[in-house]
């Protein structure tokens, strides 16, 4: 056999893979938007907050909002407000609170 067969059919399964990773971790964050979209109409919040108002308040939990959150962010359906400068770099994430932008619409879609 080849020397370099073995190699490509390794390279093909880990894109092939990592696509498949993405496509799913996509329709997750879409499933989570709806309900950030939703709690961030009534104002602010921070990440801790958030992820507890949907239900996924454990570590994982927050996990699954930020990068739902990072998708909206990255849309411009939702901004970031810096934590406070000042702030100790491990509770910053604490004190960050996200906004909606653009009224409903801009984020609903």
């Amino acid at each position: 056999m080849e020397t370099w067969f073995m190699p490509a059919v390794i390279g093909v399964s880990v894109a092939v893979g990592l696509v498949i990773a993405n496509g799913r971790q996509r329709k997750k964050n879409a499933a989570l938007a709806p309900g950030i979209v939703e709690n961030l109409q009534s104002g602010e919040m921070t990440l801790p907050d958030l992820a507890s108002a949907l239900g996924k308040g454990s570590f994982m939990g927050r996990g699954k909002v930020t990068l739902a959150l990072n998708e909206l962010v990255e849309s411009g359906a939702v901004s970031i407000i810096p934590a406070p400068d000042g702030t100790p770099q491990m509770k910053k994430v604490d004190f960050i609170r996200y906004r909606l932008e653009g009224g409903t619409g801009a984020a609903a879609s």
